[in-house]
């Protein structure tokens, strides 16, 4: 079934990024009293945009917010007050919200954040979140504030009012865009509801998208990659040859890569790490030999039906231990980058025996 929407927007503060989560921050420039200062900060931010509404005035977000900061926290030093303000672009993402923007994505509806604050904000925001939409739409443009009818109208040049969604955890805001005619979830994130009930009402982003977009298994469930179809085109490490089977672009995977390693008889790598990512090697047939440390001083060995697992930066070199048969693995990678930094070591001659024993197995 197609989906309903071919356009969603969120709200940014408190409905994509947890306001809460900012508390952690401030606290190296506003002390101990961080979090309550914080939610004076937020009320009184949304009072004064509300006062320049009734007044027909503008002061774009980032002043707004100085201004409410000094108001609510005098005391403070100006150069602290500085320091906290810029704070608001570190505002981090609700734990659902990548996945529910990616999700949205997969089903081919656009994405879009509808915000009091600046574009810059907005955008700064979103990549220090690590967030993808399609569109930022500031009320800079319009020069009101939510929950003025104008800011809503911006939706109208992404799509059809009947084909577009707007999503927010503020009751206030929620309830400015139903009252503008427009489709409305809103989100129950802990704050008052809105007085006009919306279209939808969820708890989290991804109650919502299982509302909205219901996944298309079909296409986006398990997928298969046969062993003709692995892409050796991927960053090698001389002695190994890798081929890649699972990534986004082949399965959709958004964590995990996965592939194959081949060492040739009698042959080993260079000494080489993988960066912050976590590796997983299982051995498919012949006999592996790790070396691993900053001089590779360090060595043990595996065979068929083992894993072998690899830390974030760890020096290390595999090494096929037989002269006359293949080393074939799996490997399995915590990230989708292809990090391969090729180190030049001068290894032990003599490296120490480690036997692979955990705690459980002496």
């Amino acid at each position: 079934m197609p989906p309903r929407f071919d356009v969603v927007a969120f709200d940014l503060y408190g409905t994509l990024l947890d306001v809460r989560g900012l508390a952690g921050a401030l606290e190296k420039h506003l002390g101990p009293r961080a979090g309550e200062i914080l939610t004076g900060w937020r009320k009184a931010q949304l009072e004064r945009t509300w006062e320049l509404n009734r007044n027909a005035s503008y002061a774009p977000w980032d002043r707004v917010t100085a201004e409410t900061l000094a108001h609510v926290a005098p005391g403070v030093p100006a150069a602290a007050r500085v320091a906290a303000c810029d704070e608001w672009i570190t505002v981090p993402p609700y734990p659902e919200t990548g996945g529910a923007l990616a999700s949205l994505r997969a089903a081919g509806i656009k994405t879009a954040v509808l915000s009091n604050g600046t574009a810059p904000m907005i955008r700064a925001a979103l990549l220090h979140a690590d967030l993808h939409v399609d569109v930022v739409l500031s009320v800079d443009a319009v020069r009101v504030y939510k929950p003025d009818p104008r800011v809503y109208a911006l939706l109208d040049d992404l799509g059809p009012r009947e084909r577009t969604l707007f999503v927010s955890a503020n009751g206030w805001d929620a309830e400015g865009a139903k009252r503008d005619g427009r489709t409305v979830a809103f989100l129950e994130r802990g704050n008052p509801p809105p007085g006009v009930e919306p279209d939808f009402k969820a708890r989290n982003l991804r109650e919502l998208c299982d509302q909205i977009a219901p996944p298309d298994w079909r296409a986006h469930g398990v997928r298969i990659v046969k062993g003709s179809e692995l892409d050796t085109n991927t960053p090698q490490t001389p002695g190994m040859n890798r081929a890649a089977a699972i990534t986004y672009a082949r399965a959709g995977a958004e964590k995990l890569w996965a592939g194959t390693v081949k060492i040739h008889a009698n042959a080993k790598t260079g000494a080489h790490h993988h960066g912050p990512v976590e590796s997983v090697i299982y051995v498919v047939s012949g006999k592996a030999r790790m070396r691993w440390g900053d001089r590779l001083e360090f060595t043990a060995e595996a065979g068929p039906g083992d894993f072998i697992y690899v830390p974030p930066y760890v020096p290390h070199q595999e090494i096929n231990a037989s002269r006359d048969e293949p080393l074939d693995c799996v490997l399995v990678r915590s990230g989708q980058e292809p990090v391969v930094v090729n180190l030049d070591i001068a290894p032990a001659e003599a490296p120490e025996e480690v036997r692979w024993v955990d705690g459980l197995h002496r």
